[in-house]
């Protein structure tokens, strides 16, 4: 029977692996920070999405839902930044982005899940110009305490209860300064929370990079608490570099210090490719078993469609511990998923 689940396993990563990209992206290197970026858009009622240009193949049903997916939230902010002025949006700075992410996990321990998140993050000018307004569905743990990305449970490969793990939110941050800003919210219909983060980079040179960010939260139900990340980068070449990656959150919630430290490599390809390879551990300092899970994850990520359907594929071999185990278990996991960004 294992062997059956990993034959299917390298099948499922290789037709992926072969899978042509359907569509034009552009030629050159995009870096992640270009492949986020958001840009102006047109002046008129109905806003076109961003898309590359080129002769591949259209699904429309795709075109249509991501432009749908677009206008709505175009008319919403615009109709909603529109009541408090008559600031020009696009001229003002006002901007508008999100993404919809569909994920199905099949971990050896835990069994097939199934979750879909997504995001809205807006700049409106006439509220105020250093404001912004978000909502979306996500963890509400990770929510709360600002988990940075890489140790969030669908990248770590842990399942998640539809009920008990994910919750609706909105919210409403104002940049104070460059480096601080002020968040409050509602999630899961009634529960109010708050955050005041802190970030900032430094490069000690030209090839390394130094980001720190301390988030203080203050949540119903969840009490109050902080989370401490502290990245490292270094650039061995352009498209290839080291990166040490640690989070520590503290609360009335937690059992002593909540952690998680990864580090790994990144590898990237032209047309927004990446590989990367990550050793990492997680745990809690008052546990009886401090670590409750270590092990290997590689991540693929690629457009799937043009330059704003991005396909990922993860793949991790774990060994977690709970406190009443003897010994610790092992588990491998796959997680594959979509991402539509608009």
């Amino acid at each position: 029977m294992l062997s059956m689940q990993k034959w299917v396993l390298g099948m499922a990563i290789g037709l992926f692996l072969a899978a042509p990209v359907l569509g034009d992206t552009p030629d050159d290197d995009t870096d992640e920070s270009a492949a986020n970026s958001v840009e102006p858009m047109a002046d008129s009622e109905v806003v076109e999405p961003r898309r590359a240009e080129g002769d591949g193949p259209r699904l429309e049903w795709l075109e249509t839902t991501r432009r749908g997916v677009d206008t709505t939230a175009n008319w919403l902010v615009r109709g909603v930044d529109g009541w408090f002025g008559d600031k020009p949006f696009d001229e003002s700075g006002g901007e508008v982005s999100g993404s919809v992410y569909v994920r199905g996990l099949q971990r050896e321990d835990e069994g097939f899940k199934a979750r879909v998140r997504f995001r809205l993050d807006v700049t409106m000018p006439n509220v105020n110009e250093r404001a912004f307004v978000f909502l979306g569905r996500d963890n509400e743990a990770e929510l709360v305490t600002d988990q940075p990305d890489t140790f969030r449970r669908a990248q770590l490969l842990l399942p998640e209860s539809r009920t008990d793990d994910s919750t609706f939110f909105a919210g409403i941050g104002y940049f104070l300064r460059d480096n601080v800003s002020l968040r409050a919210g509602v999630r899961g219909g009634y529960k109010l929370y708050s955050q005041a983060r802190y970030q900032k980079d430094w490069w000690p040179t030209e090839q390394s990079r130094l980001e720190f960010t301390e988030t203080i939260f203050l949540a119903v139900r969840d009490g109050l608490g902080s989370t401490t990340a502290l990245d490292y980068g270094y650039a061995f070449a352009d498209d290839f570099g080291f990166r040490w990656r640690n989070s520590a959150t503290f609360s009335t919630e937690t059992d002593g210090v909540a952690w998680a430290t990864a580090l790994g490599t990144l590898k990237t390809f032209p047309k927004q490719r990446e590989l990367s390879l990550d050793v990492l551990a997680n745990g809690e300092t008052d546990y009886d078993v401090s670590v409750r899970e270590y092990g290997v994850r590689g991540i693929y990520r690629r457009p799937v469609y043009r330059d704003w359907l991005l396909g990922e594929v993860i793949l991790g071999y774990f060994w977690p511990r709970e406190d009443d185990d003897p010994d610790r278990r092992e588990a491998w996991a796959l997680g594959l998923a979509t991402e539509m960004r608009f």
